[in-house]
Order: C-alpha cells, then sequence, then structure tokens
C-alpha cells in the first residue's frame, strides 16, 4: 500500500476485510441471533486492535525479544495475551463456551492486525504518510461492519415476515 495513499483509496483497499466482516456478522446472527455474540465479536476485535495489540508490540519491542524465535515470537505473546485477557473476563462474566470461544478468536484477530498496524504507525510516524484517520476510524469500521451485517440479518428476517403476513 503507498504511504501517501488518501483515506478513502485506503478504505477500497480494506473493503474486501470490511466485506468478510459483514459477512461474519451476518452468518453470526444467522447461527444465534441474541445480541451478545455479536458484540462480543465486534468489542473483541476492536479492543484487540486498539489495546491488547499495541501492548503486545510494546513489550515485545521494549524488551528486545523480537530476535528472538526469528521475530515469530509475537504470535505465541499475542495467543498469550489474548487468552490471558479473555480469561479474566470469563471470570468475571461467566460466559459460555461459544462465547468465550468467539471472544478468543475475535480478539486474537484484532490482536494481530493492531500489533502490525502498531508497528507500521511507528515506522510512518516520522514522515508525512501517516494516515490520523485510518489509524482512528478502521477499528470503528470493523465493528461498524460486523454490526450492520448482524442488523442487515434482522431486517431481512423482519421484512420477510412482514410480507408473508400481507400476503396471507
Amino acid at each position: 500500500m503507498d504511504a501517501l495513499a488518501s483515506f478513502s483509496s485506503r478504505l477500497r483497499l480494506a473493503r474486501a476485510f470490511l466485506g468478510s466482516c459483514f459477512a461474519a456478522g451476518f452468518l453470526l446472527a444467522l447461527w444465534d441471533p441474541h445480541p451478545r455474540l455479536i458484540l462480543t465479536a465486534a468489542i473483541g476485535i476492536t479492543t484487540g486492535m486498539l489495546v491488547l495489540g499495541p501492548n503486545t508490540a510494546a513489550a515485545i519491542y521494549t524488551l528486545g525479544l523480537q530476535r528472538i524465535l526469528d521475530g515469530y515470537l509475537r504470535w505465541p505473546l499475542c495467543v498469550v495475551m489474548v487468552l490471558s485477557s479473555v480469561y479474566m473476563l470469563d471470570y468475571l462474566f461467566a460466559w459460555e463456551n461459544t462465547q468465550f470461544a468467539l471472544a478468543s478468536f475475535s480478539a486474537l484477530l484484532g490482536t494481530i492486525l493492531g500489533h502490525d498496524a502498531s508497528l507500521a504507525v511507528l515506522k510512518l510516524k516520522n514522515t508525512s504518510g501517516l494516515d490520523h484517520w485510518m489509524v482512528l476510524l478502521f477499528p470503528l469500521f470493523i465493528a461498524l461492519a460486523l454490526l450492520a451485517g448482524y442488523s442487515s440479518f434482522g431486517f431481512a428476517a423482519g421484512s420477510y415476515q412482514f410480507a408473508a403476513a400481507l400476503l396471507r
């Protein structure tokens, strides 16, 4: 991706990822329409991108651990960081197994994206290529794409029931 690309062109490049988030929200609504799962996924990926990912990057590079295992130490550290955070939340909220697994997966995905984004921001910080809008709004767009997929299923189901009631 070009460091000098505009915000709209960066969003255009991320369209496939945002579309997959929309589809994931739709599939979550199809699987279990209760809002706790979609909120878990949206909050998990956003928190992973904004909190866990940058903290993992800071821990790895502050302690100088990036040279161990040829840079592949970030994966186990991301997994440990996510699972310890999700276990603490599970202890507080007593989640079901599906909600625990969904929180772990979405937070891990967000942590990996947040870790890589933190490194990219640190490399671009001293140049004019840092797009503050993308840094601030992209995690929000991901959560909104998940919620939009979830809501579109509800709208489609409600429209179907309304049309079926009219045809009776």
